[in-house]
């Protein structure tokens, strides 16, 4: 739930897009993360963990994924210098118009699970992190996959809170000038992101 590419995934696809891809994306971001535990559960992150071949690769594959996102947004930040923005009327003011770029439902959803999914990190710190928390005489076959449910409804219910701020915030931040330094703000955190995960930091 701290602040990484997911969040600042959400927060472009609002700003750029509407709640309703926003919304989507994060059913997917969620989605990868309940497979990752589920996986993890089966094995699959103690694979990786006693594997580092297997896991540099899947770490390499998200850097990729992370420093593709990066190069969109520095496109989107240069296409929007020049830009001028439309003269506001009440009716732009009430309801603003997104952008006619604005992924699909499907697409917004895939790019959540390649968002979450692709950084493998994920499935090894629920593994390594819950199995503590159960509770002393509950099987762990069982308390981990409740844990996480836990876990991953407390990551939706903050991920659908930070939304619904950002589109409160949306008619003042969509100005051209802005949505260039947004842009611009994606890709660095996209790309610091791509290169910590490469590096295995």
């Amino acid at each position: 739930m701290t602040p990484g590419p997911d969040l600042v995934m959400i927060t472009n696809l609002v700003l750029n897009g509407s709640l309703r891809v926003a919304t989507a994306a994060a059913l997917g971001m969620i989605t990868a993360g309940a497979v990752q535990a589920g996986l993890g559960a089966a094995g699959l992150a103690a694979l990786l963990a006693a594997s580092p071949g297997l896991f540099a690769a899947f770490r390499w594959a998200g850097a990729v994924v992370l420093l593709g996102w990066a190069v969109l947004a520095v496109r989107r930040a240069t296409a929007r210098v020049g830009a001028v923005a439309p003269a506001p009327t009440p009716e732009a003011t009430a309801f603003p118009v997104p952008a006619t770029n604005e992924p699909s439902v499907r697409q917004a959803f895939g790019q959540g699970l390649l968002c979450t999914g692709s950084n493998p990190k994920v499935g090894i710190f629920l593994m390594a992190f819950l199995p503590q928390f159960v509770p002393v005489g509950m099987a762990p076959e069982i308390g981990v996959p409740l844990l996480a449910a836990c876990y991953l409804a407390l990551g939706l219910i903050w991920l659908l809170t930070w939304m619904r701020l950002v589109h409160r915030l949306a008619p003042h931040l969509r100005s051209p000038r802005v949505l260039r330094i947004t842009d611009s703000l994606t890709a660095v955190v996209f790309g610091l992101f791509a290169v910590r995960l490469a590096l295995g930091g």
